[in-house]
C-alpha cells in the first residue's frame, strides 16, 4: 500500500535534510520523480521513518504530542452507530438514512444565512486557533482534546439560528424556518480511547452511511488521515462539564489535515509519519 498524496521530489529531501533520515526509491518511485517530479511513498517507508526518528517508547510519546501542535489544525470527526441514534436521523430534513458526527473538532453548525446554491444545508465552520487539537499517549490509551462541535439532536432552524436572539428555547419564536436541522453547540471536547481495543485504518474510503455534511470533507480523511474503528465500550467521552460517558454501538473517529492550500511541503510528510504512527505502533 502506497500514499495516496504524490510528493515532489524537493519535499522529500527538504524533509530528510531537516530530520536526518533517509528513504531508498524503488525503481519505478525513481522513474515517476524522474518524468514528473512526484511519486507516492510506500507505507513501510514511512514507518521506516517513524523507526528512525522514534527508536522508543519516549520518543515516539514526544513524537506524537508534539507534532500534534506543531500541524495544526487537525480535524476529527466522530461517528457512533446505534438503533435509537438511527431512529434520529429518521427526522433530519436532509439525508435521513444517513448518520451525522456526533462530535466534530472544528466545530460545524447550521446557519439560515449561510444556505445559497453553494452551500445548501448552510454549514458553517469555525476554527479555534487558540486551542488546537491535543494528543496524549497514556498506557495504551490515546486521549483526545479540543475544542469542537457536540451533537444535541435535531430542532427546527429557528430555534437553533443562534444570531437571531431574543427568543426561547421552550416557547418558538413564531417567525424563522421550520425545517429541522442539526444542532451542534460549541463544547470543549476530552475523547478516551482504549487504542489496544480498537482498529485503525489509514486513508479510508468514504463511507455510504454517513452524513459528512456537518464535518470535515472525507477526501481530507481519504488523502491525509486515519480511521479508528471502535466498540462504544472501549471509547469514553467528556463534553464541556458534563460527567463522562461510556459510548454504546460501533464508533467510527476520523482524524485528518486539510493540505489543499499547502499540498507540497515537507510538513505534509511530517503529517503521514505522525498519521502511521497512530495507525500502527508496538507503543500504542
Amino acid at each position: 500500500m502506497s500514499t495516496r498524496h504524490e510528493f515532489s521530489k524537493e519535499a522529500i529531501q527538504d524533509f530528510c535534510d531537516q530530520y536526518g533520515v533517509t528513504i531508498t526509491y524503488s525503481k519505478e518511485q525513481t522513474s515517476k520523480i524522474t518524468d514528473g517530479g512526484c511519486t507516492p511513498l510506500l507505507i513501510s517507508q514511512i514507518s521506516d521513518i517513524a523507526d528512525q526518528l522514534c527508536a522508543d517508547e519516549t520518543s515516539l510519546k514526544k513524537f506524537i504530542e508534539e507534532i500534534t501542535t506543531k500541524v495544526h489544525p487537525i480535524s476529527l470527526s466522530l461517528y457512533v452507530l446505534n438503533d435509537d441514534l438511527w431512529k434520529i436521523m429518521t427526522r433530519k430534513h436532509e439525508l435521513p438514512d444517513k448518520m451525522l458526527p456526533m462530535i466534530t473538532i472544528p466545530w460545524f453548525y447550521w446557519e439560515k444565512e449561510a444556505e445559497e446554491r453553494t452551500n445548501p444545508t448552510g454549514v458553517r465552520r469555525k476554527e479555534d486557533s487558540a486551542h488546537p487539537l491535543t494528543i496524549n499517549i497514556e498506557k495504551g490509551s490515546l486521549k483526545i482534546s479540543g475544542n469542537g462541535g457536540d451533537f444535541c439532536g435535531l430542532l427546527e432552524g429557528r430555534i437553533v439560528d443562534r444570531f437571531k436572539g431574543g427568543r426561547s428555547i421552550i416557547i418558538p419564536a413564531s417567525t424563522g424556518p421550520k425545517k429541522t436541522v442539526p444542532n451542534y453547540e460549541a463544547q470543549f471536547i476530552q475523547i478516551n480511547i482504549n487504542i489496544n481495543s480498537s482498529e485503525t485504518l489509514l486513508y479510508p474510503i468514504p463511507k455510504k452511511e454517513l452524513d459528512y455534511n456537518f464535518s470535515e470533507h472525507p477526501k481530507v480523511f481519504y488523502n491525509h488521515g486515519v480511521q479508528i474503528i471502535a466498540d462504544g465500550k472501549d471509547v469514553v467521552l467528556k463534553v464541556g462539564n458534563r460527567r463522562n460517558t461510556e459510548l454504546r454501538g460501533k464508533v467510527l473517529i476520523f482524524i485528518g489535515k486539510d493540505f489543499e492550500q499547502n499540498n507540497d511541503s515537507s510538513n505534509l510528510l511530517l503529517f503521514h509519519v505522525w498519521l502511521s504512527i497512530l495507525n500502527k505502533s508496538p507503543y500504542l
